[in-house]
């Protein structure tokens, strides 16, 4: 089969449906606690969703469906729950018959294996309005390394680049996948945050400087020559007029998520963050329904990694949707994000009350949808004139009393995201409902 970056759609589509169809009957069914409490009742079985297109009967989950009082222990329902007995029972393929010889002949070498398959042995910190807890095991490592060397390849550089990360060290995705990526492509590396970036700059060869923002690159002072590459975790166009002679490209994931997707040398932004289709399913789906949609929330499902095993994921990042087809500057074939991607703008940061809150217009959305005192609503993020702020602003059209139903509203909202909107407001017209994401 074609190389993972080279495949044929169909070649793909089949790659995908045979690992979602592993992933589903070896890991989630059997394991995981949110597949027992939510899918299960539902009346799904591991047999029925064999290929992608399966997935649309599953429900889509988000961080306020596991943690609806905003308590992080909700994601522990992510994390499965595997046993030496069940492994051996539900495990597929090599590592099964590796694991069947080992439990008959060598008892410590199949504990072991087991443990390397299933505990977890370390965490980032994902989240957006809840701070969660995403566990990786000891294989969910390697799959990282091994996605993070694609990033490397894809951004155009090798094992002889030097990476001096300026990145904060604070548990958050990029902290940990950064280093795995460097690592899997047998790049060195410091990773220490800003201040030991400089020094490193000082002392050492460095090829590859990664920062989150313009200020973060401009608080290192001069480049070195040597410095062809910086890489950057956030939409910031400001880096490029301070990266001087170095190339900026783009890498990002979703907090939730494990790996970074990167931009492509030739291509840079417009060719869009290239993503790891035999590792992941992606999907749009309308951020107000769940449903699908040409554009709107990124969701998406891992394949073959356990840990905290995510199905049909809300990643809160809003964009126009995925490219498809090679791509025009590399000629890879996978899946592309962007080049217009928006991490976290469905849990906007706005002024309620005088203070600065994380609401999650999705489980707003969800608090308005279907209600009878309502023939339609509108959920805006309207910035603060003179300040870096903004307000969520809910407009609906009642049926018949306004401000019962507006207080209602309020309440309902408040409720299910911890937090009500800024302002509720009565406006007739409206016969559905929608997320208004303009930016």
């Amino acid at each position: 089969m074609a190389r993972w970056d080279r495949r044929s759609p169909g070649q793909q589509a089949k790659f995908q449906d045979a690992a979602l169809a592993r992933q589903v009957s070896e890991n989630l069914a059997p394991f995981s606690p949110y597949w027992a409490r939510v899918v299960r009742p539902t009346g799904i079985r591991a047999e029925q969703v064999t290929r992608v297109s399966d997935l649309a009967a599953v429900p889509v989950l988000g961080e306020r469906d596991l943690c609806p009082d905003g308590d992080p222990a909700g994601a522990a329902q992510l994390v499965l729950h595997v046993t030496e007995a069940g492994y051996a029972r539900h495990t597929g393929g090599p590592a099964l018959r590796r694991a069947l010889r080992r439990r008959l002949t060598r008892p410590a070498a199949y504990a072991r294996q087991v443990q390397d398959a299933v505990r977890p042995v370390t965490y980032h910190l994902g989240g957006l309005a809840v701070p969660l807890p995403i566990a990786s095991t000891r294989e969910d490592l390697d799959v990282i390394a091994r996605a993070g060397a694609r990033a490397w390849a894809v951004l155009g550089l090798t094992a002889d680049d030097l990476l001096v990360s300026a990145l904060p060290p604070d548990g958050a995705l990029t902290a940990m996948a950064l280093p795995y990526a460097a690592l899997g492509a047998g790049a060195p590396g410091v990773h220490a945050g800003l201040e030991a970036a400089a020094e490193a700059l000082a002392v050492m060869p460095a090829t590859v400087v990664a920062v989150a923002d313009a200020d973060a690159l401009d608080a290192l002072g001069r480049l070195p020559s040597a410095v062809h590459t910086v890489l950057v975790t956030t939409d910031d166009t400001d880096v490029a007029a301070l990266a001087e002679h170095a190339r900026v490209l783009r890498v990002w994931g979703p907090p939730d998520g494990r790996w970074l997707y990167a931009e492509c040398r030739q291509g840079g932004r417009s060719a869009g963050l290239h993503t790891y289709p035999d590792l992941e399913v992606l999907e749009t789906v309308d951020p107000a329904s769940g449903e699908s949609a040409p554009s709107g929330e990124l969701v998406i499902t891992q394949l073959g990694v356990r840990g905290s095993a995510l199905l049909r994921w809300r990643t809160g990042a809003v964009h126009e949707g995925l490219l498809s087809g090679a791509c025009p500057s590399c000629g890879r074939t996978v899946p592309r994000i962007g080049p217009e991607v928006r991490p976290g703008a469905l849990v906007e940061q706005a002024l309620v009350e005088g203070e600065l809150v994380a609401l999650d217009l999705r489980a707003a959305a969800g608090a308005l949808a279907g209600r009878p005192d309502i023939t339609g609503w509108r959920i805006r993020v309207q910035p603060e004139p003179g300040t870096t702020t903004s307000s969520v602003v809910v407009a609906i059209s009642p049926t018949g009393r306004p401000r019962q139903a507006a207080a209602a509203a309020y309440a309902d909202i408040q409720a299910v995201a911890g937090v009500g909107p800024s302002q509720v407001l009565i406006e007739e017209g409206f016969t559905d409902g929608a997320i208004d994401l303009t930016p």
